[in-house]
């Protein structure tokens, strides 16, 4: 409601200021969102910046978008999509731990009803002065063409952080960080309406369907629709806050019976939510690449929240690097370097970015401190309970240190498993630095000062490992919920024999049934009890029914061949539903 009444207010007024964003402009501040989301990485920021950098590499992969050569492709030129990438950084990895782990995310006993919904909505409104704040923010964000919803959701996360006055709850579960974003999300759509009906530049990508369908009306977006056609523009904003309110109102009713779904436990989850994903990633791409893709960022993203390098960072840079480096490369191709560098509108956003960086860190490095010292009167509070401190003591401000910790042992024995993502690591930015020789003199710069900084800070933190320097500190990602928990590992062996199963099934006779075995084995292995086999039904019909419904029947999904052909097999007989 927010953003519409921004909208109506804002579209006369903002139009002259966002015709002035160009090429440099919009480069600039999706580079100032992947600057904050590395610096919200807090004790990991070099691993976040890494990260980001990474990210910016992995959206290059492909054919350059202004010479058109191969970049780091290997036989026919494909670019990496981001439904793959993005199920295999966080769902694959996030579906595997919770899976492992056998349990469902409510405890046993809890209960649920609307009445705490109900309650939930109330705590919103107490602060609503928070809302309204974070929901100007980011209809200003919206309103910037070619900022898209990642950007704007971790920008506000981070606005809202630097405003208040404790952070140490923040990436623990906090409600306000919760608001903080998505205040600023759904009020992002009135901004990006801003860009679409002023000036015809679609805001993000729901608003290019709207665009598609007011040109199939004889519609056509730009200052006409301040103009004759401005009752249009007024019922679009309108119809924007009816539909929120009617979605809210749906929400507060179902809400309280949706949460039911945490008494499930993650194995019967998994064995739908997994399927599925892994079908999702062939459906974006229509071929094998995309399952590729999401095995291979999944073991990249399972490593990297195990060994603790934050994951938003590099997806948030793969979303933005055609972004970045399209307009960039644009804006230096029209003003030239130091043309773009002496933009006055393009150096203020640099310079909000650097001031807003400072102040980000210097937040961050007090965020530590308190949940230092509030560490440390836990531990002064549990010892004077244990009788192990007189009780006129205080809480030492020294930090504590275990002697044992501080004995170091010889470097050929500090072997560490965190090696091997390392050298992946290594290896992947050592192929950049080779693949780039080729490239002509406008397309290597870029690849080669970004794979030079990930190869920077990964020899950086192998060093600290080495001398066990290296420490696990709070970052702005979720960290492995099966840890420390009795039989996760005989499971995760389970759970990755179970994956290889199903890419043998789907090379070999057909990916559908690979995904059909998959959804009733996971059940059947993760749970214990006869129970098991009558839910191993329930979730192979539920994908069952996604295949044959969903991609069968609505999007006619074109089947791979299986790789191993030639098997006089009535495959028809069996499934008639699968189109054999």
């Amino acid at each position: 409601i927010i953003g519409a009444a921004l909208l109506m207010l804002a579209i006369p007024v903002v139009r002259p200021f966002v015709l002035k964003f160009g090429f440099s402009e919009i480069g600039a501040t999706a580079l100032v969102g992947l600057g904050m989301v590395s610096v919200l990485s807090r004790g990991a920021m070099g691993k976040g910046l890494a990260m980001a950098m990474l990210g910016l590499l992995l959206g290059m992969i492909g054919r350059d978008p202004m010479d058109g050569f191969s970049r780091l492709t290997i036989g026919p030129i494909f670019r990496m999509e981001l439904v793959p990438v993005a199920l295999g950084l966080f769902a694959l990895p996030e579906m595997f731990d919770l899976t492992i782990s056998r349990r469902p995310v409510a405890p046993v006993g809890a209960t649920f009803s609307n009445r705490q919904v109900f309650e939930g909505a109330r705590e919103g409104l107490r602060h609503w002065k928070m809302v309204i704040r974070q929901s100007v923010f980011g209809v200003f964000l919206g309103a910037i063409p070619g900022v898209g919803s990642a950007v704007i959701d971790w920008l506000a996360y981070a606005f809202g952080i630097f405003f208040s006055k404790d952070k140490t709850q923040f990436g623990k579960g906090s409600l306000e960080g919760v608001m903080f974003a998505e205040s600023a999300q759904n009020a992002k759509e009135g901004g990006q309406a801003i860009p679409t009906l002023a000036m015809g530049v679609p805001g993000g990508v729901p608003w290019v369907l709207v665009m598609v369908a007011m040109i199939a009306y004889g519609i056509a977006p730009g200052p006409e629709m301040l103009g004759s056609n401005a009752h249009i523009t007024i019922l679009l904003v309108i119809t924007l806050a009816i539909a929120n309110l009617m979605v809210t109102g749906l929400g507060l009713l179902i809400t309280g019976q949706l949460a039911k779904l945490t008494t499930i436990p993650y194995p019967v989850i998994g064995g739908i939510i997994i399927p599925i994903t892994l079908l999702s990633s062939f459906v974006d791409t229509t071929n094998w690449r995309g399952v590729q893709t999401l095995l291979a960022m999944g073991a990249v993203g399972l490593a990297m929240k195990h060994f603790g390098w934050p994951r938003p960072p590099m997806l948030l840079a793969f979303i933005l690097a055609p972004i970045i480096e399209r307009n960039l490369r644009n804006g230096i191709s029209v003003h030239g370097v130091g043309g773009v560098l002496t933009d006055g509108l393009t150096m203020t956003i640099v310079a909000i970015a650097i001031a807003t960086t400072f102040l980000f860190l210097r937040a961050m490095r007090k965020l530590d401190d308190e949940e230092g010292e509030q560490a440390k009167r836990v531990m002064h509070v549990a010892q004077l309970e244990a009788g192990l401190l007189p009780t006129s003591s205080t809480p030492s401000r020294e930090p504590t240190s275990n002697p044992a910790s501080t004995q170091k042992s010889p470097l050929w024995m500090r072997w560490h498993g965190e090696y091997l993502f390392h050298a992946a690591l290594i290896i992947v930015t050592v192929a950049w630095l080779w693949d780039a020789r080729t490239y002509p003199e406008g397309g290597w710069r870029v690849p080669v000062v970004l794979s030079g900084g990930v190869l920077a800070i990964t020899l950086l933190e192998v060093m600290k490992v080495a001398v066990g320097r290296s420490q696990q500190t709070s970052i702005m990602d979720l960290g492995m919920t099966s840890a420390g928990i009795e039989g996760a590992s005989r499971a995760a062996v389970r759970l990755l024999a179970l994956l290889v199963l199903f890419v043998l099934i789907g090379v070999t006779l057909h990916l559908a049934y690979a995904a059909l075995v998959l959804a009733a084995t996971i059940p059947l292995v993760m749970l214990k009890g006869l129970g098991k086999w009558p839910i191993a039904a329930i979730t192979a019909g539920i994908v069952f029914l996604f295949t044959t419904v969903v991609l069968d029947n609505i999007l006619f999904m074109i089947w791979p061949e299986p790789f191993v052909t030639g098997w006089d097999v009535p495959w028809g007989i069996l499934l008639p539903s699968f189109g054999f």
